[in-house]
């Protein structure tokens, strides 16, 4: 899948941010929704986004 293209940053984060309420919604699983922000963290902060308590945040995933 092709990373989202904006010259805007808001755009970006408001793509995501309706990406994270699919998630909340339980309409998309807790790894496309990891997956799709590890892929943004370098272009949007993901300490803006949520995860549920039983999972660790996107950003500390991988750093053992």
């Amino acid at each position: 899948m092709d990373k989202i293209k904006s010259e805007k940053r808001q755009n970006i984060f408001g793509a995501l941010k309706m990406i994270e309420k699919l998630y909340l919604d339980k309409q998309i699983p807790g790894y496309v929704f990891r997956n799709i922000i590890k892929e943004y963290g370098g272009d949007i902060s993901v300490s803006n986004f949520v995860c549920h308590s039983d999972e660790p945040p996107p950003e500390s995933e991988g750093a053992k």
